[in-house]
């Protein structure tokens, strides 16, 4: 069995990779051509903010650990316990 010892170097590098992967998201492409009619009167959203994708994109991590939290969860009065524990902040970290 080997193992792979991390540095601190190697960890940055991952830091930094998955931050510049966050940052890069860009918003999903609309399904179908907006009406020229309703294009005309509605004005364009404004592009966001550095602060508002790394907020987007931290709320998105928090959501996939709670359904995970959620899902491991084995019936349904487990189930209605550890939401319960999530409104009530009893499990902060979703362990």
């Amino acid at each position: 069995m080997r193992t792979h010892y991390l540095s601190h170097q190697d960890i940055g590098v991952g830091f930094f990779a998955l931050m510049a992967k966050a940052l890069t998201l860009s918003p999903p492409a609309p399904e179908k051509a907006p009406d020229p009619a309703v294009a005309e009167v509605a004005k364009p959203e404004p592009s966001r903010g550095l602060f508002d994708r790394l907020d987007a994109w931290f709320w998105e991590q928090d959501q996939r650990a709670r359904e995970a939290y959620l899902g491991k969860s084995k019936d349904v009065y487990e189930l209605e316990a550890r939401i319960r524990d999530l409104e009530r902040g009893v499990n902060s970290r979703c362990n």
